[in-house]
């Protein structure tokens, strides 16, 4: 009897092996994960932009980004850390210190950004502090730390609007 039960258990293994293996070879994989929607047979990658991406399309209106050093004044958001940058026009002989700045946040997807605005709202609420103008297209966020008043018109607003919305298309 315990033969009979070993050997019918081996067979059943046997058969369900065969079945599991033949149907992951031969059919196409149809699960949908984040950044990805299904076209039909076909699984179809939404392109994640990037922080090249973004220095290209702000290149394109006219303004440059030059590198800040590290600083503890950074946000992390959603466990991603920002790249900050000084913005001006190439043209512009300015002195350094009165340069706007930028921090440039590139998630793993779109809605990794947006738990990472969530993150923000959440930490901007212990602190008095100047708010930046937020930009988001795709999986990008761009803090622009304007020296003008929310209700007056930053220097560079309309070249980063430009620049944000290159990157949605």
């Amino acid at each position: 009897m315990k033969l009979k039960f070993i050997l019918l258990a081996c067979v059943m293994l046997i058969a369900l092996t065969g079945y599991f293996n033949e149907s992951l070879e031969n059919h196409p994989r149809q699960t949908v994960g984040e950044g990805e929607y299904n076209d039909g047979k076909e699984i179809v990658i939404e392109a994640k932009k990037t922080l090249e991406d973004f220095k290209k399309a702000l290149q394109e209106e006219g303004l440059e980004l030059m590198p800040v050093e590290e600083s503890n004044n950074d946000w992390i958001l959603n466990n991603m850390k920002s790249n900050r940058f000084t913005v001006g026009s190439p043209v512009e002989n300015t002195d350094p210190t009165k340069l706007e700045q930028v921090s440039i946040y590139v998630f793993e997807s779109e809605n990794a950004r947006k738990k990472g605005l969530e993150d923000f709202n959440k930490q901007k609420e212990r602190y008095d502090m100047m708010l930046p103008r937020i930009y988001e297209a795709k999986n990008v966020m761009v803090f622009y730390w304007a020296r003008a008043a929310m209700d007056k018109p930053a220097k560079y607003e309309q070249q980063f609007q430009k620049a944000i919305n290159q990157l949605e298309n």
